[in-house]
């Protein structure tokens, strides 16, 4: 019984491994912007020198690339191999004045689970005052809330977009997680899961996408933070951000839209 028990217990410690899907990455050597399709599905409809495909199933892959250089415009077939499992970055690449592109494989790394720590409950505290006409119970207490003490969640943001504000300490907790990661495809991960289920001000939606180091996830970060944003009227804070006037047309257009 014994002897069956240790081979059950690799498989169970090994299933989160199998479950996890792979990551493509596509990053210009020379900073190119191009646009890439997958088995036919375009992922990105503006050009950028930084691409990145989640939930990738394991197998090959057909990947068409169209770069754009001072030279012309390189295009390119091929088929890649993605095991499972991992984040398989690659580095797209022109070759002279010929008009042809192809991949070369940088790095293939075993993703590893994020670990979301939650925060810890609010403290309970004993209510010993008492409970008539004169006591001000309709009166909110914040003495335990530290969070309204900041003049930034007065009531004029008291709306439907601002329910579960993400106070101060879960912001560098999240802060701090995304730091402590390489992988700019983690990084994405970690900021969305400190989203779920929250709102965010302006203000610390910028310091969220500061932790970033490529633009393209900056924008892709932008757009999905929007819809949790509380001070939606405030989204031209973060433009200051962004090295290129493109991607800020590109925000500007994405909140039009959304509005």
């Amino acid at each position: 019984m014994r002897k069956l028990l240790l081979p059950i217990l690799l498989v169970l410690l090994a299933l989160p491994v199998w479950a996890q899907a792979s990551i493509l990455v596509f990053t210009a050597e020379r900073g190119e912007s191009f646009q890439v399709k997958v088995n036919g599905r375009t992922l990105n409809h503006t050009a950028s020198n930084y691409v990145r495909m989640n939930a990738v199933r394991p197998g090959e892959h057909y990947i068409e690339l169209r770069v754009r250089s001072r030279h012309g415009v390189y295009k390119m077939g091929q088929k890649v191999f993605v095991p499972h499992g991992v984040e398989a970055s690659y580095g797209v690449r022109t070759l002279g004045r010929s008009g042809k592109a192809h991949l070369k494989l940088l790095s293939e790394v075993p993703l590893r689970p994020v670990v979301v720590v939650p925060a810890p409950p609010l403290p309970r505290y004993p209510d010993h005052h008492r409970h008539d006409a004169y006591c001000g119970h309709d009166r909110y207490d914040d003495r335990y809330d530290d969070r309204y003490k900041d003049d930034r969640y007065r009531d004029d943001y008291n709306d439907g977009n601002c329910r579960n504000l993400l106070s101060g300490r879960e912001l560098e907790r999240a802060i701090d997680a995304i730091r402590n990661r390489d992988f700019e495809s983690t990084k994405l991960s970690i900021a969305r899961d400190a989203l779920h289920g929250n709102s965010i001000m302006a203000d610390d939606l910028k310091r969220l996408l500061q932790q970033f180091d490529h633009e393209s996830t900056r924008v892709e970060f932008a757009k999905y933070a929007y819809d949790y944003l509380c001070d939606r009227d405030r989204f031209y804070y973060i433009y200051d951000l962004f090295r290129h006037d493109s991607s800020v047309r590109e925000l500007e257009e994405y909140a039009r839209r959304r509005r």
